[in-house]
């Protein structure tokens, strides 16, 4: 898989709460940053998903801009409450997500 399919691969398998889709596109070091939530490993990142599963949703792509090593991704998180606006840095190394940021308004979670 090339960055665009990994990184979209990851956020449908998010949004279906698909989490052991997931886990195969993550690095063992993976290096998670979001508004409510850190890790330092893909073990403690996807501990802390199946801990609390991720709602499903829907999701439209609005953009994706492509460096080296990393790929941003802006779309539409479609809750049934409303939408809110994300964008995701993925970096990669050996066909892995190494590191993820993730950016969005958290009162869209109120």
């Amino acid at each position: 898989m090339n960055k665009q399919e990994m990184a979209l691969e990851y956020i449908k398998c998010f949004c279906t709460g698909d989490i052991g889709g997931i886990e195969p596109l993550l690095a063992a070091d993976l290096k998670f940053r979001g508004p409510f939530y850190s890790s330092d490993s893909a073990e403690e990142y996807l501990a802390s998903l199946r801990n609390d599963p991720p709602e499903r949703c829907g999701y439209k792509v609005l953009s994706m801009t492509e460096s080296d090593d990393s790929l941003a991704v802006f779309y539409d998180y479609e809750k049934p409450q409303g939408i809110i606006q994300i964008a995701q840095l993925f970096k990669f190394e050996n066909q892995h997500i190494t590191e993820m940021l993730l950016v969005f308004d958290g009162k869209g979670f109120d």
